[in-house]
């Protein structure tokens, strides 16, 4: 009976843990695609998601449409070179240099998306080699990785540690992890905190996965404005343009092969070899907090990844993420509480309906809809309304039907008790007779409060 009991509980706890990785994969799966490391199904063709985007039609057109303004200011710009050239003595551009700068400047307008397109290419390549080697060897997920290490103390005699990497072996399934694993001894602790904080991440990181393709795009169709000004800044703006570029396309590579090295880290905390303390308590908590830590330090990863490839540009990326993932925030707030209105709304509604007919049947229809409305009506001045006026009228009757009956003399002996004593018996006949008048005054008295009681505690007149 008992085991039965334990086998349940140990299902459920694990049946969390798995839950939890088959969310990791999911979102793992989503951030791959918009991140680029998994490729996209368009028209039956395999491509990478900022391909797909770069090469849209309505994204070409735009594309196109600023090359053109991009030639306009081009020839505006050098024009306004060349006249400073002339009138500057500082400036030691001749109109001939002027013009090859220009010549230089509509090549680029015809190579910007080659080089972005084999930009992306090649990036992706090497992003894809370093993602698999920073997922422990899971062919399919990081969940199936996850499922293994948090098992490792967990492990049936013959089982072997890299047992996670077996074909057969499937996480989701709780009966093919008790073929290698007592779920008694799982680390469902562990599995819970850390499931958590990567669940955190993916999730701030598919936010800025995000913001990163639109802002690609944004970058893509700017290009050519911000490289017309090359003429008369010797390419400043456009710097700022590819440093720009570069950081949101790197950014979020960093991001997800942060995450992977995260887990690894996880994988060799949590192994039982590794011991902090010898108080099994204290050396639980000290692998709590390095796991807790790590996940903190994770929001920190873009800006280390964008500060080493220029000066300030991760930190920026970062404070730019903390403002948009606040925004989210208060977006889902708004969401819940409009939600939670709607929810609401029909038993709100049942009420006042119920509340409608009611009032209609006591005040009068009139004077409920004008209540509904604001409106002040006879009910607000003490007019009271016809059935108000009935009640009245039947609450006198009852109390004259009380009177008339008389029953109160005799059946309400305990009232009149109440009031004016129990009667006590006297032997002697003196004092009998000269009290005779008072108690009997006394009784008469206690008569007429026994009957002011039982007629008001007839119906009360609602006002």
């Amino acid at each position: 009976m008992f085991d039965w009991i334990f086998d349940f509980v140990y299902k459920l706890l694990y049946g969390v843990s798995k839950s939890l990785y088959s969310i990791i994969d999911g979102l793992m799966s989503c951030a791959n695609m918009l991140c680029g490391i998994k490729p996209v199904r368009y028209k039956d063709a395999e491509i990478d998601f900022l391909t797909f985007l770069l090469r849209n039609k309505n994204i070409s057109y735009g594309f196109t449409a600023a090359v053109v303004l991009g030639v306009i200011l081009v020839f505006i710009f050098a024009v306004f070179a060349v006249i400073r050239s002339i009138t500057s003595e500082k400036d030691n551009l001749t109109p001939a240099q002027i013009a090859v700068k220009v010549g230089k400047i509509l090549l680029t307008y015809i190579f910007i998306p080659i080089c972005m397109s084999i930009l992306i290419m090649l990036t992706n390549l090497f992003m894809q080699a370093l993602y698999e080697a920073t997922t422990g060897g899971s062919p399919d997920g990081l969940g199936r990785f996850l499922a293994g290490a948090f098992g490792q103390g967990a492990r049936k005699s013959g089982v072997g540690e890299m047992f996670y990497l077996s074909s057969s072996f499937d996480y989701t399934s709780t009966s093919s992890v008790k073929d290698y694993l007592d779920l008694a001894d799982y680390d469902y602790i562990f599995s819970w905190i850390s499931s958590v904080a990567i669940l955190i991440c993916l999730a701030q990181a598919l936010l800025m996965f995000v913001d990163r393709a639109i802002s690609i795009v944004i970058l893509f169709i700017f290009s050519p404005i911000s490289l017309s000004t090359a003429v008369i800044d010797d390419g400043q703006r456009f710097k700022l343009w590819r440093d720009q570029f570069i950081v949101k396309f790197l950014t979020g590579y960093g991001c997800i092969v942060a995450i992977n090295i995260y887990t690894l880290i996880i994988a060799a905390i949590t192994s039982s070899d590794l011991v902090f303390f010898d108080n099994g308590w204290l050396n639980n908590l000290m692998k709590i907090a390095i796991i807790v830590g790590g996940a903190v330090s994770m929001q920190r990863i873009m800006a280390l990844v964008g500060n080493l490839i220029s000066q300030g540009a991760g930190s920026n990326e970062l404070r730019d993420n903390a403002i948009a993932t606040a925004g989210m925030r208060s977006i889902g707030s708004t969401a819940l509480g409009v939600a939670g209105k709607v929810a609401k709304s029909p038993f709100k509604g049942i009420r006042s309906a119920i509340n409608f007919v009611r009032d209609s049947r006591q005040h009068g229809t009139a004077s409920a809809i004008g209540q509904r409305m604001g409106i002040r009506t006879d009910k607000d001045y003490g007019k009271m309304s016809k059935t108000q006026l009935n009640q009245q009228r039947e609450g006198v009757k009852e109390r004259e039907n009380y009177r008339k009956s008389g029953s109160f003399d005799g059946s309400n002996n305990k009232v009149k008790n109440s009031i004016s004593g129990p009667e006590v018996k006297n032997n002697n006949n003196s004092s009998s007779n000269k009290n005779s008048s008072g108690n009997a005054n006394n009784k008469k008295l206690g008569n007429q409060m026994v009957e002011m009681n039982i007629l008001n505690s007839g119906p009360k007149e609602k006002k």
